[in-house]
């Protein structure tokens, strides 16, 4: 499924590319990174909290479902306030006319975003409950259906709004299939606001590390757009982008790997050899991945934009040496997190923010994407680095 996914992403970013161009792709990037930063922060890895949650044997599907909402419309709240804001100069009701994208269509992206939400319950209880099949149909189908709508809304009419009403339709459709599938494992039970408070206050431990984990992994995440913008233009941050979004299959790699790993590591650590994992799967892996970019990184450019992107060869090679090196090294995560020692890892993105930020103001400006490029990857390299000496010591010892 990870596999579909990864090949319809990139046949998503070549229709995108090649019907907006580069500067309405880099406008692209920046309009939807801040209500990226504010849902994730809040929501994003609560699949984390479930799974941790299920553990206990308990049903809490209507108490989770019930939270993702209220996480949803608080998000929603905040997004519509700073992007709708005419005081803010940042982001206003001007910027966002003068892309051509009516105000209502931005509030109706933002409210059908909320319904993504429920999609955090559904995978944790899947990954609990060894369903990768309906995990894999869950992923797989949403990104298809948001691949086709890109397709038909663009045809017919190439601007940023067209974009957004295609992510309208996927927000919307994951959201809905994602209570299907839950109703299917669970039933879900009526609304007690008592269970609900004995819900959170059962979660808060495990909710607030990983929220706290989260905020800390957006500054590279998504403030590297924003930060480029500041010092360039809408070219650069396109031609960076398209970087990203080229070097973005490794992380589907990683996704593929993360439900299966922590469906093996629930009950039994000992039993996973991780060796033989590095060893005979990610790292040919790696070096399969790392020539491709290398030798056919500019047939690929050309393939899938144009030539108009062909700066964006160096960028993603940079780019390509650090999300691989983060694919080697993702499994330590999830030891961490079923080991209750994820503050480890909330530490790591600490000294991943940093180190970004700190390369950032001494590259960004004279390198542009280049300097970003290198930034992200540095600090890359300092977190998992320190994860793994954490996982030495604490796991194996």
């Amino acid at each position: 499924s990870q596999s579909v996914i990864a090949i319809v992403s990139l046949f998503q970013v070549s229709c995108v590319v090649n019907k907006l161009g580069v500067e309405s792709y880099g406008a692209i990037a920046l309009l939807v990174a801040l209500p990226n930063i504010i849902f994730r922060s809040i929501h994003s890895s609560n699949s984390d909290v479930i799974l941790l949650s299920l553990k206990k044997g308990k049903n809490i599907a209507t108490e989770s479902l019930f939270l993702n909402f209220v996480l949803g419309i608080f998000s929603f709240t905040i997004c519509v306030f700073v992007l709708l804001n005419p005081l803010n100069p940042s982001f206003s009701i001007s910027q966002v006319t003068s892309l051509n994208v009516l105000p209502v269509t931005i509030v109706f992206y933002l409210l059908t975003k909320t319904f993504q939400t429920f999609s955090e319950t559904t995978k944790g209880i899947l990954i609990y409950k060894n369903k990768m099949k309906k995990f894999s149909f869950l992923e797989s189908s949403s990104i298809v259906l948001r691949f086709v709508s890109m397709v038909f809304f663009l045809e017919n009419n190439p601007t940023i709004q067209s974009y957004l009403f295609a992510n309208i339709s996927y927000f919307f459709y994951i959201g809905v299939l994602s209570l299907y599938l839950i109703n299917k494992e669970y039933t879900i039970n009526k609304f007690s606001i008592v269970e609900f408070k004995e819900f959170v206050i059962s979660i808060r431990k495990s909710f607030n590390k990983i929220r706290l984990n989260q905020i800390i992994s957006l500054i590279p995440q998504h403030f590297d757009i924003i930060i480029l913008s500041i010092v360039s233009d809408f070219e650069s941050v396109g031609i960076y982008q398209f970087a990203k979004r080229l070097v973005e299959p490794i992380n589907y790699v990683i996704y593929s790997f993360t439900p299966w790993i922590q469906n093996k590591l629930k009950n039994n650590f000992e039993a996973f050899d991780v060796q033989s994992f590095i060893k005979q799967i990610l790292l040919p892996i790696s070096i399969f991945i790392l020539l491709i970019y290398i030798f056919f990184g500019k047939t690929i450019i050309e393939i899938i934009g144009s030539k108009l992107f062909l700066n964006s060869y160096v960028p993603m090679i940079i780019l390509s040496v650090g999300f691989l090196f983060y694919l080697l090294t993702f499994w330590i995560r999830q030891f961490l997190l079923l080991r209750n020692l994820i503050q480890f890892h909330s530490y790591g993105r600490i000294i991943y923010s940093v180190a970004f930020l700190s390369f950032t103001f001494l590259l960004v400006d004279q390198y542009n994407e280049i300097g970003i490029s290198l930034s992200l990857t540095i600090a890359i390299f300092l977190q998992k680095s320190f994860e793994y000496l954490i996982y030495r010591k604490k796991l194996k010892s």
